[in-house]
């Protein structure tokens, strides 16, 4: 080999490795694959440069490893976070549903009906009278004084599944009672009407408040109320409507009657529209319909009198 020869192997040898990766100048890159076909040294010692080094791919093993541990650990740690996000709203949704079974009914959800007697006791079914929602559990306390105390609970999630429950008291109650409120009196079931309206029992005509009784069940009419109160015994009211009536008289009398049943001096209720003949409703014809005098002593007594004038709203 000439001295030119081992010096033009040794600068391509030199160059070799940027040849191998490709980032000599092209007119290089011609002039060392000219020497190539003609040198088989440095073909040898290009190929050398293009096998995997055994060394580094020992080296990478490890990190390959590590990456696969990793991979698995990513995987479980999604598997866990799924697992405990569903176990975190499954948690949520059934403290939810113990909540909503859980609370106490008010009055206004439940009524009772008695149902008969059995050795000394009256039985009476409880119901759930609130679409969606239903009973749970009940419990009852009766003192002895003639009066019982349910606790009702209840709502409307998935453990409530009852509408009725029975229960059973002494036969000398007298009252049932719901967190305080009247459910039956007297063998008479209580309406959340009733229970509304006794605290109007036996209040006076002349009072503005009590004139709302009688007030056209029409949140939407223009209406002006006139008070004849000069006579405390034979009270009037005189309702004036600004509009044509589009209420039935039934209703306009049931609305009157139950004012005079609540209001003891109050005598007469009229209704006033434009256009029309005046409506009136007086006490003596309330009388002849009750065949007695609506004397309002308790909620019972009020029941009573709402089943009579007001069947359907009673």
């Amino acid at each position: 080999m000439t001295e030119n020869r081992k010096t033009e192997c040794a600068i391509v040898q030199d160059l070799l490795p940027l040849y191998a990766d490709g980032v000599v100048q092209t007119e290089t890159a011609e002039w060392i694959q000219r020497h190539l076909e003609t040198c088989p040294a440095c073909r040898e010692e290009l190929q050398n440069l293009q096998k995997p080094d055994s060394a580094v791919l020992q080296k990478d093993l490890p990190l390959e490893k590590d990456l696969k541990k990793t991979g698995r650990h990513l995987r479980w740690s999604r598997r866990i976070m799924v697992v405990s996000a569903v176990l975190f709203v499954l948690l949520v949704l059934l403290a939810g549903a113990g909540w909503r079974n859980s609370i106490l009914l008010p009055a206004d959800y439940v009524k009772v009906m008695e149902t008969g007697r059995e050795s000394g006791q009256l039985v009476f079914e409880v119901q759930s009278q609130v679409p969606g929602t239903g009973l749970l559990n009940l419990q009852s306390s009766c003192p002895g004084d003639g009066t019982c105390e349910l606790e009702v609970r209840g709502g409307s999630g998935l453990l409530n599944r009852m509408s009725r429950e029975t229960v059973s008291v002494p036969d000398t109650t007298r009252e049932i009672r719901l967190n305080g409120e009247i459910l039956w009196q007297d063998g008479v079931m209580i309406s959340p009407r009733c229970r509304q309206l006794y605290s109007y029992a036996n209040g006076y005509a002349g009072d503005v408040q009590q004139m709302h009784l009688a007030a056209p069940p029409d949140p939407d009419l223009p209406v002006t109320i006139e008070a004849d109160t000069e006579d405390p015994a034979h009270c009037g009211w005189t309702y004036r409507v600004e509009a044509e009536r589009r209420l039935p008289a039934e209703s306009l009398r049931e609305a009157a009657w139950l004012a005079m049943v609540l209001t003891p001096n109050l005598d007469k209720v009229t209704y006033r529209f434009d256009r029309e003949e005046p409506l009136v409703f007086t006490r003596q014809a309330l009388a002849e319909t009750l065949g007695h005098k609506p004397d309002i002593e308790s909620p019972a007594d009020l029941q009573r009198i709402m089943n009579r004038i007001l069947p359907a709203a009673g």
